[in-house]
């Protein structure tokens, strides 16, 4: 059993009944940074932000959202940018950005050192193949193509390569954000397969975000996300082995705490 498959096993490393995973940058940003964006370009502050994050609130792994993570990146590499827009073809620009040695260099380190400061296996969130994409033709400038199901498939040849490139990650899900309204297509985790086949030969998960929920390709304990309202005291947790939670930025702190101390 890999480490991530084990880590998303009962009991949790934190204690909890079933492992607690949570997606708490923008509550982060507006209760620890009190405002200021995660500062993911300088890897000793972004260190001690996660120090903070994982003692405040002790999820059962660390949450990296790398899409945030190269986004960052580029604010301080506008050579980079500048050469997305070099070409206007479908996927170029993300091509261009997954193939930079140096971005992926820091997503490497950045992953590594996280993940051995914390002590708990890594969620690699990204954006999903087409809506990568989508952000990434956004960011270079250049026209965005119509997305189908052809240039989403094309966008994740993109994505399995660069995933074959993050290296041996002692344990990670890949957790894939279809979230939004930035494509009109339907995605679906398992359609994937040159990212499904990487994840596998790395013992990765592979798991889909959407607006409905989570979805964990293969044979792996399934993932409820919690209803916002359960940060408010309301909204019953999903009959799950494990549950995802995203904390609201404006959550009051004490009751953040409250409701966490109730899973124990």
């Amino acid at each position: 059993m890999s480490h991530i498959t084990s880590a998303l096993r009962a009991p949790a490393a934190s204690g909890r009944p079933r492992p607690f995973l949570i997606d708490h940058d923008s509550y982060a940003t507006a209760v620890i940074r009190q405002g200021r964006p995660v500062p993911w370009t300088d890897l000793a502050e972004l260190t001690g932000h996660f120090h903070q994050v994982h003692s405040l609130l002790d999820p059962d792994a660390t949450w990296v959202d790398a899409g945030a993570l190269l986004r960052a990146y580029l604010s301080v590499r506008p050579e980079l940018t500048q050469a997305m827009a070099e070409r206007g073809r479908p996927g170029y620009a993300l091509r261009t950005l997954l193939d930079d040695e140096g971005a992926t260099e820091a997503v490497v380190r950045t992953l590594t050192t996280l993940t051995t400061a914390t002590g708990r296996p890594v969620i690699v969130s990204v954006p999903s193949p087409a809506r990568w994409l989508a952000q990434t033709h956004a960011i270079a400038g250049t026209p965005r193509p119509e997305i189908d199901e052809d240039r989403a498939d094309s966008a994740s040849l993109y994505v399995a390569q660069w995933l074959g490139r993050l290296g041996a990650l002692p344990g990670a899900m890949i957790l894939l954000d279809a979230r939004g309204d930035d494509v009109d297509i339907v995605e679906k985790p398992e359609a994937y397969t040159a990212v499904v086949n990487v994840c596998d030969h790395l013992e990765w998960i592979v798991a889909m975000r959407d607006d409905d929920g989570v979805a964990v390709v293969g044979d792996h304990p399934s993932i409820g996300v919690v209803d916002p309202a359960f940060w408010r005291g309301a909204g019953a947790l999903p009959e799950t082995p494990v549950l995802l939670a995203q904390i609201p930025a404006t959550a009051a702190p004490e009751q953040v705490l409250d409701r966490l101390a109730t899973l124990t």
